[in-house]
């Protein structure tokens, strides 16, 4: 009696193997995928002019915090470059300290994305400028620099008024003023009027 026995449960395995594989066939691929697939995370491109804070804004994030706080590779949220990638969280994130002398409440939360290296054309431009000293301020930034705070041509002056090293003499704790956000730039600015006057800027100040 063992053989037949024996052969009964040969022949009982080899049905239920048949049958689990016709059931794990007969699952819908659409279900199979939904399951298997896991959606890859969203990356952004840094390009001239970004901020953390004009980033959060596109992609309807509150604030900039989320994105500092999944991108380890961000060191200073003052300074991010064109041609870095970040990670935009979709969720709620863990919070990560910021380093020593970085508030929240910076001006616009952050500054322009350092740009790369480029001319700033000369060529005349319609402007209105405001009156009174604001006004002085303007037209310098607009004629040295074009109004980039972050402006690094490679000539051995740096930011918005266009300090060179020895000048700016590592104003606000920045080693360079391209460094500093634009209120540090303004309150240097600001200073350096009230103690020389148009002195240091005598093609773009008058």
């Amino acid at each position: 009696m063992q053989r037949p026995l024996l052969t009964l449960a040969l022949a009982m395995g080899v049905l239920a193997l048949v049958s689990g594989t016709a059931s794990a066939d007969s699952v819908d691929p659409a279900k199979k995928a939904a399951i298997t697939t896991v959606p890859a995370p969203k990356i952004h491109e840094v390009v001239s002019g970004d901020s953390l804070s004009t980033i959060a804004a596109s992609e309807n994030l509150g604030s900039w915090r989320p994105i500092w706080n999944v991108n380890p590779d961000i060191t200073n949220p003052d300074m991010i470059y064109p041609g870095q990638k970040f990670t935009v969280p979709t969720g709620d994130t863990t919070e990560r300290a910021l380093p020593a002398g970085v508030s929240d409440q910076l001006p616009n939360q952050q500054v322009q994305a350092i740009a790369p290296q480029r001319h700033i054309s000369s060529a005349p431009r319609a402007v209105n400028y405001a009156g009174g000293t604001a006004g002085i301020f303007e037209r310098i930034r607009l004629r040295e620099s074009g109004g980039n705070y972050a402006t690094n041509t490679g000539n051995g002056y740096y930011g918005a008024y266009q300090y060179d090293i020895r000048t700016w003499n590592n104003y606000g704790g920045y080693a360079r003023a391209d460094l500093a956000p634009p209120a540090v730039q303004d309150a240097k600015a600001a200073e350096t009027y009230a103690q020389r006057g148009c002195s240091p800027w005598p093609n773009t100040c008058y």
